[in-house]
């Protein structure tokens, strides 16, 4: 390589680094979400296209440390339907060095044992799944919610009613946040392009972040 090449071809590499990094090419608002799910629950309004599963991502890196193997505790991503599992599992292995393990329906996960989840668990450090094979597995005491770091709940307005994301909170999450003394619970980060909340859609704004409706929905 010529002396006036190499120079090229340390900014080309440095050029693809920024690329790749995250960090790097997070936008102000997506850094923002990170600091403030990173201290305490937080759902973020975003528009479609602008980046939410970055600051997934993004708050994954951080917490890489709590679910990195051998550490007994583990990751979940929430998607509302099977194809959203390999969509969001693809952007999670391309922002992070976390091993990811994708579940839906048609895995035959309904006809699995403790002792398969369990070995499953052990090897995994972000689980990606839709949220009706958490239910099951939380029902059925093959792991709880004490063994998550980190709870993502992808298209979060839809925990209402009785749907799969709403029976997590009220089933596990709110008995354990409302037990005095209170155990562990997971961080939860919830990420949504549809609020649906009368009380919350008249202050958005193209970018928000709100603890408030974190508090009304988790």
């Amino acid at each position: 390589m010529s002396d006036a090449a190499a120079p090229a071809a340390a900014a080309d590499a440095t050029g693809e680094a920024h690329k790749e990094d995250p960090e790097i090419v997070a936008r102000w608002y997506q850094l923002e979400a990170l600091e403030r799910a990173m201290s305490g629950n937080t759902v973020a309004f975003l528009d479609t296209g602008a980046g939410k599963t970055l600051i997934a991502g993004l708050l994954l890196r951080s917490y890489a440390h709590r679910v990195r193997k051998p550490a007994r505790d583990f990751a979940v991503f929430l998607v509302p339907t099977r194809v959203l599992v390999e969509q969001q599992a693809r952007v999670i292995e391309a922002h992070t060095d976390l091993r990811v393990s994708k579940f839906t329906g048609d895995m035959g996960v309904d006809f699995w044992d403790a002792a398969i989840w369990r070995r499953v668990v052990d090897d995994a450090e972000v689980l990606v799944m839709t949220p009706q094979i958490l239910l099951d597995n939380l029902r059925h005491s093959f792991f709880s919610l004490q063994d998550i770091a980190l709870l993502i709940f992808d298209e979060c307005h839809r925990a209402k009613g009785n749907s799969p994301y709403a029976c997590i909170l009220k089933e596990f999450y709110h008995p354990v946040m409302n037990s005095r003394p209170r155990g562990p619970l997971p961080r939860i980060f919830g990420m949504t392009a549809s609020p649906t909340d009368s009380k919350i859609r008249p202050n958005l704004s193209h970018y928000s972040f709100h603890r408030s409706a974190a508090r009304e929905l988790f």
